[in-house]
């Protein structure tokens, strides 16, 4: 009979020694669960709570002013001697010019665009008729295509030459208006102060 009870006694303690983990794990879904569902509950509020918040509207007068530049200084100002005077302020012939040069370029610019779209478009238009000459199995005998291609090609030589022309146009036109080409927007080095 003790052998039975040391048996019925290891059963009964194996028994227990996997049921224990199991019923701790089980726990430990549970709490989990509970705290998954408390943290959508704490996310519902938090966007409740921001959305009964108005946006905060910014305007000049609520940014600060910026910080005026640093003062030069005064003997930087004054020209060297034997240097040449600075020219005079531009004149209202000169501003008109300005002013014309100024929507020059623009057109130019606007021109410009439309040309590299023409050319982009015609550089794809030449590969869609390429992929479609060279698809055929006796390409080598399709003059059509062939001719095809080469008129495609010269207009694409035409308009990349149109462009070119108008780059330099351009070039020109802006180093006469000391006005640089568009740069990347850096980021302010500090954000607005609210």
């Amino acid at each position: 009979m003790p052998r039975r009870n040391s048996v019925r006694w290891a059963v009964s303690l194996l028994l227990a020694a996997f049921a224990f983990p199991l019923a701790t794990y089980a726990q430990s879904q549970e709490s989990q669960t509970d705290s998954v569902a408390e943290a959508a509950r704490r996310a519902r509020e938090q966007k409740k709570a921001a959305e009964a918040k108005p946006a905060p509207v910014i305007t000049n007068d609520t940014l600060k002013p910026a910080a005026p530049a640093p003062a030069a200084d005064a003997n930087a100002a004054a020209p060297a001697p034997g240097a040449e005077p600075a020219p005079a302020a531009a004149g209202p012939e000169d501003a008109e010019q300005k002013a014309k040069d100024t929507a020059e370029l623009a057109d130019l610019k606007q021109k410009l665009t439309d040309a590299q779209k023409d050319l982009d478009l015609a550089k794809r238009e030449l590969t869609l008729e390429q992929d479609n000459v060279y698809s055929k199995p006796d390409y080598q005998s399709d003059s059509a295509g062939q001719a095809k291609l080469n008129d495609l090609k010269q207009q694409i030589a035409d308009k990349q030459q149109a462009v070119d022309t108008l780059k330099a146009r351009l070039a020109e036109l802006q180093s006469k208006t000391d006005t640089q080409p568009p740069a990347a927007q850096t980021p302010p080095s500090t954000p607005p102060q609210l």
